[in-house]
């Protein structure tokens, strides 16, 4: 019997018929050469033992020997030839019904049934889950792949700023304004002056941005702490508006970021007249095509590591604007991008905000950085009168700056005036106006294009109480044709410096030699 496997139909399918015709007109051919053999066979054992085999059908298969006997008992000779006769005859008439079925076969197409190729293994599909790819963008940046489908992007970066700082003093102490005396240490170490853990993206929309900035050093009391961190919505290309915690623009040496300073930090005036940090709105962007803008409305003048109970009810208003009439200026003040035309940057700031004391907080506590030309803190008890101790004033600053680069060479200034008004005392009595008024300039060449730069600057404080000045002089080494890697040395002569701050260097008072050289890195 043959075992044919055909495809699944229905029953009534014409084609199944027609199919399994074919294969009983296999079996009827097979059948058609084994129906003689096997009645033959059958014959022969129901048989005479004696007989040979009758018929021509069966002469090959006595052609062996005439001698076999089969072991059956014997039968009536008349009976054994009927049977055997008739059972020719049928097996002759089932040979030519057989016949008859295969003639009609041929007449058919042949058998041709459906054919399969084995099918290849194809292991199940597998869809790659992920929706980002990692890449490096000015920090390890997690990217979507289809920003409308997986709206989200971060940035991480890393920012250090490791520093050795040599001072060697003039004098051992100097007498400030309210008669305290200070004493002026030499320095001699090593220190992170800034330390940046910097996160920034968008979510949910590439105009909804983030931006987080984890500040790290080894110079300020708070070795660990949240600098800058806001929420902005970009408008469109003329405007941007931030939530959270921000510069006060009001000078541009301050806004810019301390990483694209000429020297190796800011200058001695601009850290002696700048605001500071504090949480607000601000917004920025562009007039026109060559105007930008930024401007802000926050708590205060530097309101930073301040709690709400020690806030005042005056807010800080600032603003800065700059025109570049020629090309893109770009950032900060070294000519990196070797410009092969003049660019030319034109400002000015404003800030002013009012300031008091509360009534669980120390005197004043928002004008702690607010300092006289002689670097005397104003709310210094005795710092303008005997006996006085300021508790409220209002500060007006106003700032002019003026760059520009051309083929690695640079030059930037900026002049600041400063007005102290509405000064209060705590035993209410109201003190004169003060104006201070400052200055810095600077310029920098590159002798290797776009790697060495050789630098000079000088800056100057002026006031009532005083005035204080610095002369430097340096390079910077960028390692690898870009911004992201600066080696700096400089040397400074201060005489009198009226600013202090940890991280620049500077200390109220001092006069002496400042040493410098730090790498910036920030990837």
């Amino acid at each position: 019997m043959i075992d044919v496997t055909l495809p699944s139909r229905k029953d009534d399918d014409p084609d199944n018929v027609f199919l399994l015709g074919q294969v009983i007109s296999m079996g009827i051919r097979w059948h058609h050469s084994a129906i003689h053999w096997f009645s033959v066979l059958a014959l022969t054992v129901i048989g005479p033992g004696t007989a040979p085999i009758a018929g021509a059908e069966t002469d090959d298969l006595v052609t062996g020997s005439a001698s076999t006997q089969l072991s059956a008992e014997p039968i009536a000779e008349g009976a054994g030839q009927s049977e055997l006769s008739d059972a020719m005859s049928r097996i002759r008439e089932l040979e030519t019904l057989v016949a008859a079925l295969q003639a009609e076969s041929l007449n058919r197409a042949p058998l041709t049934l459906p054919t399969w190729e084995e099918p290849r293994y194809q292991p199940p599909s597998q869809l790659d889950p992920s929706t980002h790819d990692g890449v490096y963008d000015s920090g390890w940046t997690w990217r979507p792949r289809d920003p409308e489908a997986s709206p989200f992007e971060l940035t991480a970066g890393l920012h250090n700023q490791f520093r050795y700082t040599g001072f060697a003093r003039d004098e051992a102490t100097s007498v400030d304004s309210a008669g305290n005396v200070r004493e002026i240490n030499n320095r001699n170490d090593f220190n992170i002056n800034r330390g940046r853990l910097v996160f920034s993206g968008y979510a949910f929309d590439e105009d909804l941005r983030f931006y987080s900035n984890i500040d790290y050093s080894t110079v300020t009391s708070n070795p660990i702490q949240l600098l800058l961190g806001w929420i902005s919505f970009r408008m469109s290309d003329r405007l941007s508006i931030h939530l959270g915690l921000g510069k006060l623009p009001g000078t541009w040496e301050w806004t810019e970021t301390s990483r694209y300073t000429l020297g190796a930090d800011r200058t001695m005036a601009t850290t002696f007249f700048r605001p500071s940090i504090t949480a607000g709105m601000w917004a920025k962007g562009k007039l026109t095509d060559d105007v930008s803008y930024h401007v802000l409305v926050g708590n205060g003048f530097n309101t930073l590591s301040l709690q709400a109970s020690e806030l005042d009810t005056q807010l800080a208003y600032s603003a800065l604007s700059w025109w570049e009439p020629l090309e893109e200026f770009g950032r900060g003040f070294s000519d990196i991008e070797n410009h092969p035309s003049l660019a030319i940057r034109l400002g000015q700031g404003l800030t002013q905000t009012g300031n008091s004391s509360s009534s669980n907080a120390d005197p004043a506590a928002e004008q702690t950085v607010i300092r006289l030309s002689d670097g005397t803190r104003l709310i210094e008890p005795n710092a303008i009168a005997p006996g006085v101790t300021v508790n409220a004033f209002d500060i007006w600053l106003y700032s002019a700056h003026f760059g520009v680069k051309r083929r690695g060479f640079s030059f930037s200034s900026e002049v600041f005036l400063r007005w102290l008004r509405n000064i209060e005392g705590d035993n209410g009595t109201m003190l004169p106006s003060l104006f201070d008024h400052g200055f810095f300039v600077q310029g920098g060449a590159f002798v290797i294009p776009q790697t060495l730069e050789l630098f000079a600057r000088a800056s100057q404080v002026n006031g009532e109480y005083g005035s204080g000045n610095e002369v430097s002089a340096g390079f910077n080494w960028h390692l690898f044709n870009q911004r992201s890697a600066r080696f700096t040395f400089d040397v400074t002569s201060i005489d009198d410096s009226p600013a202090q701050q940890s991280r620049t260097g500077y200390v109220a008072g001092e006069s002496g030699t400042l040493f410098r050289s730090q790498l910036w890195t920030f990837f």
